[in-house]
C-alpha cells in the first residue's frame, strides 16, 4: 500500500515536468515570430542588391550597392509583377516605394525589377512571397490552470488510495 501511495506522489512531482507547446527552448525557431514577419522578397546581381518588404499598404524597397553595401541613392526602379507596373518613388537614401495593392493576396508574385543610375543599370528578378495571415495562436495554459489540474489529480488520487485503504481494513478478521 506504501508502494502505492508513493508511486502515486511521485508521478504528481513529475507531472509538471511533462512535454508542453508554447515556449522557445532555443532549439527551433518561434513560429508566432515567423508569422509576424512581412512578406519580402530579396534579389541581387554583382553590381545591387535590393530587398522589397510588404507592409501597411505598400511595397518598400531597399536597394544598396552590393560591393560596400552603402545605399544607393537618386535610383530609378521599375517594378513589373504580372499586369502591376510601377515606377518607384524615392523616401530616403537607397529606400524606395510602391504601392502594394496588388500584392495584398497571399501568394507567390514574381518580379522585374529594373534599376537605372548615373552611371550603371541592371535588372534583378524576385519572387515576393506572401504566406497570408497568421493563424491564431494556440492557447496557453497559464500556471493557474496547471496548478487546478495538479490540485485536481492530487484529490483524485488521495481518494484511491483512501478507499484502498478501508477496503483492505475492512477484508480483516
Amino acid at each position: 500500500m506504501r508502494g502505492l501511495l508513493a508511486l502515486c506522489i511521485a508521478s504528481l512531482v513529475s507531472f509538471t515536468a511533462w512535454a508542453h507547446g508554447g515556449e522557445d527552448h532555443g532549439d527551433t525557431a518561434a513560429p508566432a515570430l515567423e508569422a509576424d514577419i512581412a512578406p519580402r522578397a530579396v534579389a541581387q546581381s554583382e553590381e545591387f542588391e535590393l530587398v522589397a518588404i510588404l507592409a501597411q499598404g505598400k511595397l518598400t524597397l531597399y536597394l544598396d550597392r552590393y560591393t560596400d553595401n552603402a545605399p544607393v541613392a537618386d535610383a530609378e526602379i521599375e517594378v513589373e509583377s504580372g499586369a502591376f507596373k510601377a515606377i518607384a518613388t524615392p523616401i530616403g537614401p537607397g529606400v524606395y516605394a510602391v504601392p502594394g495593392q496588388a500584392f495584398a493576396k497571399a501568394g507567390n508574385y514574381p518580379m522585374t525589377l529594373a534599376v537605372q543610375t548615373r552611371d550603371s543599370a541592371d535588372l534583378l528578378s524576385a519572387t515576393l512571397e506572401h504566406p497570408g495571415p497568421a493563424a491564431p495562436p494556440e492557447h496557453a495554459h497559464s500556471r493557474s490552470e496547471w496548478a487546478i489540474w495538479i490540485a485536481s489529480a492530487a484529490v483524485l488520487l488521495a481518494g484511491v488510495a483512501l478507499l484502498l485503504v478501508r477496503r483492505r481494513r475492512q477484508r480483516r478478521p
